[in-house]
């Protein structure tokens, strides 16, 4: 990613890329980065249901989320931020995830992308390609760690097979979202999970609009044709909306704009 790219980027985040020049790469710049990007590039699979391919050649990613103004899922916003970080002078690491919010019980595949990201004061676990309930900042990666933010409290926990994992305490019970080894993959290595995404008749992202945005409070999600506000413990619904009106939410609520 070169100069006017990265401009560009702060400025699709929502942030003045003038005010982050000579900034120590710490975990407060990070943090600050995180929110910004998970409150303004939505997760959304509108491509899939559009049959339009995934790219995860960094230019498409670029052209699609910052040049459009769009989202992505894990694969895309999790790999251009990482390229993103890696031109602030971060070190940078690609992982595959297992998630298990959606695996009823039984060990799922390798799916998902996250990265782990070195900094001045410590190794962080960076995430900004989940559209349900999930940090709004980085995690210190650290074993046993409780880690509270947003209302929201999260910890690391170790295992044999597993190796990270990531819970989070939610209605009096630790439990698991996520885990990950630390093995260092190459952008290609994530092509096959990706394709698996928009194409595999198990997938669960191919079947209705899904679009999630975090809020300071909670989220503001599209599933289908319902439209959910979520805020501290209190939940907005708009169910069955029509085409005109799920297009007047995609540009109101997520600046989601199609021509």
């Amino acid at each position: 990613m070169n100069g006017s790219q990265v401009k560009a980027y702060f400025q699709r985040i929502g942030l003045d890329h003038s005010a982050y020049e000579n900034l120590a790469l710490d975990s407060k710049l990070l943090a600050e980065l995180h929110y910004a990007h998970v409150t303004t590039i939505p997760f959304e699979n509108l491509d899939m249901l559009r049959k339009i391919p995934i790219s995860l050649e960094t230019e498409n990613l670029f052209e699609k989320i910052v040049g459009r103004n769009r989202g992505g899922n894990c694969f895309e916003t999790n790999g251009l931020s990482g390229e993103f970080l890696r031109a602030l002078g971060y070190g940078v690491k690609d992982c595959f995830s297992r998630y298990f919010r959606d695996a009823q019980g039984v060990i799922p595949m390798r799916r998902h992308r996250l990265l782990l990201v070195e900094t001045l004061d410590g190794t962080y676990f960076w995430d900004v390609g989940v559209g349900q309930r999930s940090p709004r900042h980085p995690l210190r990666l650290a074993e046993g760690l409780v880690q509270r933010q947003f209302g929201e409290t999260y910890r690391f926990d170790r295992e044999p097979f597993l190796g990270w994992v990531l819970r989070e305490f939610h209605k009096e019970e630790w439990k698991p979202i996520l885990s990950f080894t630390q093995e260092e993959q190459d952008p290609i290595d994530f092509v096959a999970a990706c394709v698996w995404c928009e194409l595999s008749p198990d997938s669960p992202f191919h079947r209705q609009e899904m679009v999630a945005l975090k809020t300071k409070d909670g989220r503001k999600t599209i599933d289908g044709t319902t439209f959910r506000q979520f805020c501290l413990d209190e939940l907005v619904e708009q169910e069955n909306l029509t085409q005109q009106e799920l297009e007047t939410v995609l540009r109101e609520e997520f600046g989601l704009v199609f021509s």
